[in-house]
């Protein structure tokens, strides 16, 4: 039964001529969310429909950011206009449970980048905040990061946006913490290259925190496979329950490196 309603949701998303935010397609993306978040674990999914929704649900995500974002900036009140966000709730409840997963390994970053922030840079803001720390955020979009710069200059807080591309970024040695954003990466392949290439640049002993998804989740967000994590020491992993669609890979960059 799930594995049909989510079929039907994919062909209605896939025959809509834009993602942008709409009465038509909140409704769907928000059927999309609860299904992979309340349907029965080896609810069936074509293996061609999943690679789709995958794609459609990357573009759904920028454009709602993208649409906020805008919203946000040009608010005479940018804080209430922040509180309708609809996915406002699910942000907060990540980045609480990154939160904890650092603490569960007393991890006490001061500096922290933070890889594919988007339009609506909102978890780098929350874990600044929480962490008390310098949050880099890098993209690269140069709309999304003129986007989350008039955001951030809204709202305020100890998070910088720039531009860059993770492949050119030779040296990350000044930073404690990285963060992978889940859709850096979608697929296995790339998802493996950007972390062979912080193996090379993160310094020994620098955390790395990957967002990764698993059951149906990965409708939404491609997972993280741990043995994929080549030049770094594995140490936990966190799949939630309930409306959180993100797992969390904690990891650390190893003192011997495979370079």
């Amino acid at each position: 039964m799930a594995g049909a309603q989510i079929t039907a949701i994919h062909r209605e998303l896939a025959s809509l001529p834009t993602l942008v935010p709409s009465p038509t397609t909140d409704r769907l993306f928000r059927r999309l969310v609860a299904l992979v978040t309340t349907a029965p674990a080896g609810t069936p999914v074509d293996p061609a429909v999943r690679a789709s929704l995958l794609r459609l649900c990357a573009e759904g995500e920028h454009e709602l950011e993208r649409v906020w974002a805008a919203r946000i900036a040009a608010a005479r009140k940018p804080v209430a206009e922040l509180g309708g966000f609809p996915y406002l709730d699910n942000y907060l409840r990540l980045t609480r449970l990154e939160l904890a997963t650092l603490r569960r390994l007393g991890v006490r970053p001061r500096r922290v980048l933070f890889v594919g922030a988007g339009p609506l840079p909102l978890s780098p803001l929350f874990l600044a905040s929480a962490l008390g720390a310098e949050v880099d955020m890098l993209d690269r979009d140069p709309h999304a990061v003129v986007a989350a710069e008039r955001v951030l200059a809204r709202l305020g807080g100890r998070a910088v946006a720039g531009h860059g591309d993770l492949a050119e970024c030779d040296d990350l040695g000044r930073y404690d913490l990285v963060i992978l954003a889940a859709l850096v990466g979608t697929t296995p392949d790339a998802k493996r290259r950007h972390v062979g290439h912080l193996a090379r640049v993160m310094r020994p002993g620098a955390v790395l925190l990957a967002r990764s998804a698993r059951g149906l989740r990965t409708l939404l967000y491609p997972e993280v496979d741990s043995a994929d994590l080549d030049g770094f020491d594995v140490h936990l992993v966190v799949h939630p329950s309930g409306p959180v669609i993100n797992s969390v890979v904690l990891a650390s960059r190893a003192v011997l490196s495979f370079r």
